[in-house]
Parts: structure tokens; sequence; C-alpha cells
């Protein structure tokens, strides 16, 4: 099972995380990036969200918070 761990207002904020993630080696899995790309005013209907495997979720937010600071 994957899991929503965040959601970004823009595909590129999305793909930034995704990258860090995925150098991490952890799986990523982006949600409505592509409607988001196509009609850049979705954000408030069609955020990007971003999901990870269940098994990945802790250490996936725990990269996303050591990079926020």
């Amino acid at each position: 099972m994957w899991t929503t761990i965040a959601s970004f207002s823009s595909p590129e904020e999305a793909y930034i995380v995704k990258g860090m993630l995925e150098s991490n080696g952890i799986p990523v899995e982006l949600s409505n990036a592509t409607i988001s790309s196509v009609y850049p005013m979705t954000d408030t209907w069609a955020p990007v969200e971003l999901m990870v495997p269940d098994t990945e979720a802790e250490k996936a937010r725990s990269l996303m918070a050591d990079h926020r600071d």
C-alpha cells in the first residue's frame, strides 16, 4: 500500500522532494502532477500528492523534516 505524506500546490515543488527521497532509496509516486502542469490554477482542487510505500513513510517524513530546517 502507498501513503500520501505531503501535498504541493505546484508540480515543481513535488518533483524536488521526489528527487530527494528517491536519492535516498525511497520509491515515490506523484498524483495529479500532470493535471497541475496542464492547468496551473488547479492547486486548490487538485494539489500534487506525494505518495510512498507504507513501510517507507516514517523515513520519508523524517528526511523531509530534516531538509525543511
